[in-house]
């Protein structure tokens, strides 16, 4: 659907607030006009009623003065039968409305000469039935002409009749049609479902002409009686559906929606199913060649769902065609509001285009038989469109799916991005949620499965990963099953780094530089004493080297980055700040979070905790030995924060910053529902006391079953029930003792109820992290399994095949459930119990999760290389081939993966022949060889037709395609000479093959036969069989069925099955292997199993490089090398020893006719140059240099900086040194001269003066309480939302405003002057606008900016325009983009081009904004009140 604010004529139309030239004089002619007007329509109105009267009954005058609500008389309405509402089964219909013809040219007949022959419908989906967003879809039906006897009686009739296609004949003649379903692209279509009724099937007066349809290719038929219909089986499959009837044009239907008993029995309904065309006929019948029949037909399931009307005769013409067009919407993100039943008169809106609802608001009523009936909105939102209904109307007349109002929903904002985050969690639009894989708070690494999304079918399913590791930061609180569109950039997550400890003033970081590094175990935690050498934690580089990061300085851990043991210290994990630690001189004060209370802890020396954190305390209960007195609580709570670091014998202040130590708060967090649950809800009072549980976690209830006992006030007792079935999912930690409000933050002063538990129909699933997998119960859903316990804790490290849990069956045996791969458990069911039956507990299978193993570590001199298995095709592990500490070279293979691989092969047999038998069920998983069908070979024998002698076409009686029998008619020839006319017949049964067209001479010695009939050979029981067997294994599908004939290798089954594909993986460098991931074995899968997704590193040596001011130290690569001369930081003199090698030396003499062996001859490798030694490779004694590195580089020498560059330092430090001595000789000057105060008199006077001339209209603007604002107005119009309102307040500004964009007039001010005349107080609108405008209407239009982007992340293009229409039309999608610019209009003079985006209007910025609605609202109200482009004279 095209929008074009500017050019469209429905977009001229001036709003309201718009400040004419004149409007005055507008007005004043405006009204003279409409007094003119109403003059003429009543005397004519008058005049008619008169002429007329003594000619119309009761009825009919009723009707011409009541309003619409009263179409129907009521004296039958209440008689009316099957009035009732739309049947439940129509909303699983297809449903299509004609919108317009694009071109009619049927039979090449015209009126639409030189397109193609056919005519061209355009249809949208008002339904979108199996597929929601194909909702408000455009369908292009294409009508083709097939045979040659198609004649229309007028050919620019084959058009729309209100919301009908119509084709017209004439009388005696038949139009072969194909129907075929395109695309937008004009793309072919394969539709669903889609339905076509025909309609007014009747016959002519006496029956001269008998109307009928013949189609064939259909699922269901609906008729409406049918003994109405004469219905026929035709051989060639089509079913014919003839008129019995006479009938009238005064009984033809108008309204598709709405059918009398009679015009329902008249049609025919066709249900097509997963098609792309079909083929049939209209036909008029055997009458005089002359007249005019016209067969109307619709894209509706009509007889099946229309609106019944039982009505006399001669009220057929009261029921209109529909005037309105149908509201479309585009779901996920809008939803209709209406109202079943009928007849449903509307009554009025409770809310208006633009207002905000919630789901439930009621937007309008209807009456239904009298009853009224609220329409409520589904969704939270926007009302962002509105059909055009007046109090009376019949909504069942004037809207065919009486959707009356659209609600655009609301959108979830986008996640803000804070400590360098990143949008990790990009859905695709049409997408829609089905899982999220993360938690907030949670470590992942990159390439992680993050959320699991699918269209709305559940098809196409994909996976978001994360773009990098980090941090999980916010997840949009999205649910499964609602689209990503609900969230304003798609995005659902976002990842950030961990926030680096950053220390405060007088603190100091610790242990920097420990990047990739592996933690292997903390020895100090916040709060602990640090001492200068004391170990603060140990990390290794993952190759058994361990190191010891110390202190540095006394004092205290004031914070820690919170790594795992067994995580990598990098970017991500340390922040940008790379320290471990903080140490400080004291501890850090507490933060306090209301509403938890401080425990002061200044007086006194401390000398043990009392309680722990989450620990209940009692209100005076001593929670901290102090000396000389201990501390007791102040309120009744729970311990929520300590102060951990606190020393015996020292006094708070002197070990930590502040003087609170702990903290107290109100109550336990409240139970949180997930979705399916239910709460546990109970009454709590400050006086109540939780008796007893009654129930635990994972215990089955029924509803009613008493959850918990409360003690009350008067010493009875209450019982909490479960409000549903189920499985008890989560409850409060309160115990037994503990008052009810503890359970939830709540007024205690007041009667409210607080979530004790939550109920589900099975236990929450596991959440599987990234990169985790489950472990699945064994035969789940098979047996009788009862729980018993984990053999494992989370954080374990198990090995593949490790026992996770013990369960028994039915029969007393153990069951087991064990780790499918090596990995660290992440997760357990907490709240199993002893002889829980798993299948009444548990939503899936997974009773713990497994997660990834861990990154290979890395090599201690770098330089080392990953070798990754591909994981995009289901791989799955089989064999190493090399060991550790093999050398390997580039493309080595080093190990083995496999991975399934689908094939299809079609089972067919060489020659034409017929099914016989299927011998398999469609999806059977067959075997190689196994025997899929039997056919029987058959041999095809054609026959010519042709006439006893020389003869022309005159008449076709038969369709190429047909099936017929022997001695059917198939044409009509007239014999040359003569005339005389004959019958061709067919020679036998079979297909008709070729039919010579009308007009072409057939008989001659050299003429084409007239036709040619295709006969199959028939075949008995007893014939002879060929087998069709399958070359592999797999599924079958079947292609044909028993009967069907099949030509030379046509596909009769096909068998699609999978083979085990291997492939080697090799290395990337060369280099030698370090390790390998020891924990895969064979036909273990790759999928998500390991975190980097390496299998194994090879360690490749870096090259040496000399830099700036540095020389290589050189040495044969073939050489062995001995031992180095020097070390790292010496210094050297030119020629000085580096190191010591030896290479082979040979003698050239021979001894008894055989060359010398050669010996090995040591040799000292020198420096180039003085210096000092800056680098040195790691080279291994007794090996060759080529063996340990890379290039012939052994050292690198740093022979400084040269003298220039120490001259250039002294002359900028010389430059620096005399500016500084300028600045300081440099005179201050002379101190500001400060006027006298000026009196009040003076100063308004003196700053006018100051002002200076001015051009323009003077407004005068003044808020309440303040000064006169004053503005020179030079451009038209203000831009002020006035509401025809006196005085003139700026309560609102429009779009492209240039009194706040320019003037920058305030909001709130109000107009108070106009070019020195006081309007103050002024209530009077024509007055006041008069005078604004005739003043404004000498200046010139204030233009309006439009900003382009050619692409929507490319640079703008500011275009500004003074005119309307701007002349471009519109997808109709945000971001807006141009479809079309039309010719002469400002917008080709500016240069704007098709495809360009519109991301800014006026102020406005749009280029983000997907709420086309909203845009258009803006756009044209930035575009109407420019001037009206001029027309050519």
């Amino acid at each position: 659907m095209h929008a074009d604010p500017p050019m469209a004529s429905h977009t001229r139309l001036v709003p309201n607030d718009r400040e004419s030239e004149n409007p005055v004089l507008l007005q004043r002619t405006a009204r003279a006009l409409v007094a003119t007007v109403g003059l003429v329509i009543g005397l004519a109105s008058a005049l008619a009623l008169f002429v007329n009267a003594p000619r119309i009954g009761h009825t009919d005058a009723f009707l011409a003065q009541e309003p619409a609500t009263d179409l129907i008389d009521p004296k039958w309405v209440d008689e009316t039968v099957g009035m009732d509402e739309t049947p439940a089964d129509c909303t699983e219909l297809p449903a299509f409305q004609f919108e317009e013809v694009k071109y009619s040219n049927l039979g090449n007949k015209g009126p639409d000469s030189g397109k193609g022959e056919g005519y061209v419908l355009v249809a949208r989906d008002l339904l979108g039935v199996g597929n929601i967003e194909r909702l408000g879809r455009r369908v292009f039906l294409t009508v083709n002409s097939t045979g040659n006897r198609y004649i229309p009686a007028v050919a620019k009739d084959n058009k729309m009749n209100g919301r009908f296609a119509s084709v017209n004949l004439i009388k005696s003649d038949e139009l072969a049609f194909k129907m075929s379903f395109f695309d937008a692209k004009m793309r072919v279509l394969t539709m669903p479902q889609v339905a076509i009724s025909f309609f007014d099937l009747d016959a002519g007066k006496k029956f001269t002409v008998k109307e009928a349809v013949e189609v064939g290719g259909f699922a269901e038929k609906f008729v409406a009686d049918p003994n109405y219909l004469k219905i026929t089986q035709l051989p060639n499959g089509r079913t014919r559906f003839e008129a019995t009837q006479e009938g009238v044009g005064e009984d033809n239907p108008k309204n598709f929606q709405h059918l009398s008993t009679l015009q329902r029995k008249r049609t025919v309904t066709l249900l097509f199913k997963n098609v792309s065309q079909f083929t049939g006929r209209m036909v008029t019948g055997n009458g005089p060649r002359r007249g005019y029949r016209r067969f109307d037909f619709v894209m509706m399931p009509s007889v099946k769902c229309a609106r019944r009307e039982d009505v006399p005769d001669d009220k057929f013409d009261k029921f209109p065609p529909f005037p309105a067009d149908d509201l479309l919407y585009a779901p996920p993100m809008q939803t209709v509001a209406h109202e079943g039943g009928y007849p449903q008169i509307f009554n009025k809106w409770v809310k208006k285009k633009y207002d905000k609802v919630r789901a439930g608001d009621v937007i309008a009523t209807v009456k239904v038989n009298g009853e009224i009936r609220e329409i409520k909105s589904k969704s939270n939102g926007t009302i962002s469109a509105t059909q055009d209904l007046k109090p009376g109307d019949r909504v069942d007349f004037k809207l065919a799916t009486m959707n009356i109002a659209v609600v655009q929903e609301e959108v979830l904002p986008a996640l803000k991005t804070e400590f360098k985050t990143v949008e990790a969690g990009k859905c695709k639009k049409g997408q829609y949620l089905t899982s999220y894989k993360v938690d907030a708070g949670q470590i992942i690494t990159r390439d992680s499965v993050i959320a699991t999304t699918a269209n709305v079918l559940g098809e196409h399913k994909q996976e978001i990963k994360a773009p990098q590791g980090g941090l999980i930061n916010a997840i949009q609180p999205l649910k499964d099953g609602q689209p990503c569109q609900k969230v304003q950039d798609l995005n659902l997550i976002t990842i950030g780094k961990f926030p680096p400890v950053k220390p405060r003033a007088g603190e100091v970081g610790c242990c920097k530089g420990q990047e990739d590094k592996i933690l292997k175990e903390w020895k100090k935690d916040v709060g602990d004493t640090c001492s200068p050498g004391e170990v603060v934690a140990i990390v290794t580089d993952g190759n058994g080297n361990d190191e010891e990061l110390k202190c540095e300085t006394e004092g205290f851990i004031t914070a820690k980055q919170p790594i795992s043991v067994g995580q990598k210290l990098n970017e991500d994990t340390l922040g940008d700040g790379g320290h471990l630690v903080s140490v400080g001189q004291k501890i850090r004060e507490l933060d306090q979070y209301k509403p938890e209370i401080g425990v002061n802890c200044a007086s006194g020396k401390f000398k043990k905790w009392l309680v722990e954190v989450g620990e209940e305390v009692k209100f005076e209960q001593k929670i901290i030995d102090m000396d000389p007195v201990p501390i007791e609580a102040p309120a009744n709570g729970f311990v929520t924060q300590r102060q951990e670091g606190l020393q015996a014998g020292k006094a708070t202040q002197d070990v930590a910053f502040g003087e609170i130590c702990l903290m107290i708060g109100p109550s336990l967090n409240e139970v949180t529902l997930r979705s399916g649950q239910v709460p546990v809800e109970a009454v709590v009072l400050p006086d109540k006391t939780l008796k007893e549980w009654q129930k635990n976690v994972g215990d089955k209830v029924s509803v009613g079953d008493p959850v918990a006992m409360v003690n009350t006030k008067d010493g009875g007792t209450e019982k909490v029930t479960a409000p549903k079935d189920g499985i008890v999912t989560a409850k409060s930690p309160i115990k037994p003792g503990d008052r009810m409000d503890l359970a939830c933050d709540t007024d205690t002063s007041s009667t409210d109820t607080c979530t004790l538990a939550s109920i589900g129909d099975s236990m929450p699933p596991l959440l599987v992290l990234a990169g985790g997998s489950a472990v699945p119960v064994p035969d789940w859903g098979e047996s009788n399994l009862r729980w018993v316990e984990y053999q494992v804790e989370v954080g374990q490290s198990v090995e593949t095949g490790d026992t996770i849990a013990v369960m028994v069956d039915s029969s007393g045996n153990n069951v087991t459930a064990d780790a499918p791969h090596a990995g660290t458990v992440q997760k357990i069911l907490q709240s199993m119990h002893y002889d829980m039956y798993l299948d009444k507990v548990l939503q899936t299978d997974a009773i713990a999760t497994i997660g990834q193993l861990p990154p290979l570590d890395p090599s201690p001199q770098g330089g080392d290389s990953g070798v990754r298995a591909p994981q995009s095709r289901n791989e799955t592990f089989e064999k190493y081939l090399v060991e550790v500490n093999d050398t390997v070279k580039k493309g080595d293979p080093v190990a083995v993966i496999s991975y399934p691989d689908n094939t299809t092969e079609d089972a067919s047999v060489p020659t034409a022949s017929v099914v016989k038998k299927i011998l398999v069920e469609e999806g059977e998983e067959v075997t190689e060889g196994q025997v899929l069908a039997q056919v029987v070979e058959v041999k095809d024998e054609s026959a010519e037709a042709t006439p006893s002698q020389e003869a022309e076409v005159v008449n076709l009686l038969a369709d190429v395609g047909d099936e017929v029998k022997k001695d059917d008619p198939l044409m009509t020839v007239e014999k040359i000479p003569g005339g005389e006319q004959e019958k061709i017949l067919a020679p036998k049964d079979g297909t008709v093959m070729k039919l010579a067209e009308v007009g072409t001479k057939v008989g001659g010695e050299n003429d084409p036969p007239a036709a040619v009939v295709e006969a199959h050979q028939n075949w008995d029981e007893d014939a002879k069989t060929t087998d069709v067997v399958a070359e592999n294994n797999g599924t079958a599908h079947i292609l044909a069925k028993v009967g069907d004939r099949v030509e030379p290798e046509q596909p009769i089954v096909s068998v699609t099955g999978e083979e085990k594909v291997f492939e080697n993986v090799t290395a990337a460098v060369d280099g030698t292997v370090l390790k390998r991931q020891e924990n895969l074995t064979k036909e273990t899968p790759l999928n998500n199993l390991m975190i980097d997704k390496d299998i194994m590193t090879i360690v490749q040596p870096k090259e040496l490089k000399a830099g700036v001011n540095q020389a290589a130290v050189e040495a044969d690569p073939e050489a062995i090398f001995k031992s180095w001369c020097v070390h790292k930081g010496d210094w050297v003199e030119k020629g000085d020893c580096i190191a010591t090698i030896a290479k082979p030396q040979t003698d050239s003499r021979r001894l008894g006719g055989r060359r010398l062996e050669a010996v090995m001859v040591e040799e000292n490798v020198t420096a180039p140059k003085k210096g000092w030694v800056d680098k040195e490779s790691s080279l291994v004694a007794g090996q060759k240099i080529k063996d340990n590195q890379v290039g012939s580089a052994i050292a690198v020498i740093d022979f400084g900086p040269p003298w220039w560059l120490l001259l250039l330092g002294f002359l900028l430090a010389l430059c620096c040194m005399m500016c500084c001595l300028f600045k300081i000789m440099q005179k201050s000057p002379p101190p500001p001269f400060v006027p006298d105060e000026e009196d009040e008199v003076m100063r308004p006077l003196k700053k006018r003066l100051d002002d200076g001339p001015r051009r323009g209209l003077r407004l005068d603007f003044q808020k309440e309480g303040q000064e006169i604002h004053t503005v020179w107005a030079q451009f038209r119009p203000l831009g002020i939302h006035h509401g025809y309102k006196a005085p003139l307040v700026a309560n609102d500004f429009t779009i492209n405003s240039y009194s706040k964009d320019a003037l920058g007039v305030k909001h709130g001010e109000v107009l108070v002057a106009i070019n020195g005349d006081s309007v103050r107080g002024n209530e009077n609108w024509d007055e006041v606008s008069g005078k604004l405008n005739n003043h404004l209407a000498q200046f010139p239009q204030w233009p309006l900016e439009i900003e382009f982007r050619k692409e929507l992340d490319g640079p703008p293009c500011i275009v500004t325009f003074v005119e309307r229409p701007i002349g471009i039309e519109f997808f109709r999608r945000a971001p807006v983009q141009v479809e079309k610019v039309h010719e002469n209009t400002p917008a080709t003079k500016k240069g704007v081009a098709t495809g360009w985006y519109i991301t800014k209007i006026g102020d406005k910025n749009v280029q983000n904004n997907h709420d086309f609605e909203q845009v258009m609202v803006w756009l044209k109200e930035g575009v109407q009140p420019l001037d009206p482009a001029k027309q050519p004279e």
